[in-house]
């Protein structure tokens, strides 16, 4: 079995890289990728433990890219995690991560929501803050029943304390996985745009951008919409993946080596990424 998404504490995940790895070979996984939001931090570790314990482990990342509407995630898979230029390109985001904090946590502030930064920054350690913290930290407070009411109720977009931060354009997220011997996946299509007739337009362009795959088989995705998808990326070229968009205890619903694909499915996705079939 082969999971390309999953997430660990160096972004909003509750495993370690380390841990991941163990975790995703306890579940099955022959192959196995580490995104985390935004920056290749937890790659190496990752990568090492995943040879102590047999799993083919790859190196990946999840962007965010800025489009007008919808939310548009893109899994870098397969590049060089120690590339100069992408590593300054990531450094750009966590600098606009950062600042995105500080502007939630000031809503909370001008909301009256009683919410510190220590409270939040207890639940991501030493690694990157999210809004997954952000999060946690409400239900710790009794402000919010789990992490997704936090959501709907205060952090989602729309919601009165979600604050926007920089992004990277569509092209120039497919150009820098390219750049440093990468690829291009679409995590999630439905996030962009829940109505497949109007989305794979947007596919065929981000297609013609140079992404090269999509994620098709997807944790809370039917076997009717994976079909559909599946039919949108062979009529467009696409490789079809599969993400589970593993978290741990953030999003407990979700677990490892539960998502199987046809053989023809991982053997694309292998000569892709240049793997041992």
């Amino acid at each position: 079995m082969i999971d390309l998404h999953t997430h660990s504490t160096a972004s909003d995940g509750s495993l370690s890289p380390r841990e991941l790895a163990r975790a995703g070979k306890a579940a099955g996984l022959d192959v196995m990728a580490l995104t985390d939001h935004d920056c290749a931090k937890g790659v190496d570790a990752f990568l090492d433990e995943c040879g102590k314990v047999g799993l083919v482990g790859v190196p990946g990342i999840e962007l965010s890219a800025e489009v007008p509407q919808g939310q548009l995630h893109l899994v870098g898979l397969g590049f060089d995690p120690h590339d100069a230029a992408l590593t300054a390109r990531f450094d750009a985001l966590l600098d606009g991560r950062a600042a995105r904090n500080q502007a939630i946590l000031k809503a909370f502030q001008d909301n009256a929501i009683p919410l510190s930064w220590e409270e939040v920054r207890a639940f991501a350690g030493d690694e990157l803050v999210s809004r997954v913290h952000f999060a946690q930290a409400l239900v710790a407070k009794g402000l919010a029943a789990d992490v997704r009411d936090a959501f709907a109720r205060y952090l989602a977009k729309g919601a009165p304390c979600y604050r926007d931060r920089f992004r990277y354009a569509p092209a120039d997220c497919i150009a820098m996985i390219h750049a440093a011997g990468g690829v291009a996946v679409m995590a999630h299509p439905l996030s962009l745009d829940p109505d497949l007739a109007t989305l794979a337009p947007k596919i065929a362009a981000l297609r013609d951008l140079g992404l090269d795959a999509m994620e098709c088989h997807y944790s809370t995705y039917d076997a009717e919409t994976t079909v559909a998808l599946l039919r949108i990326a062979i009529r467009l070229g696409l490789v079809p993946s599969v993400g589970s968009d593993f978290h741990g205890a953030p999003k407990p619903d979700i677990r490892l080596g539960r998502l199987p694909v046809s053989h023809e499915t991982e053997a694309r996705l292998r000569a892709l990424l240049r793997l041992p079939a």
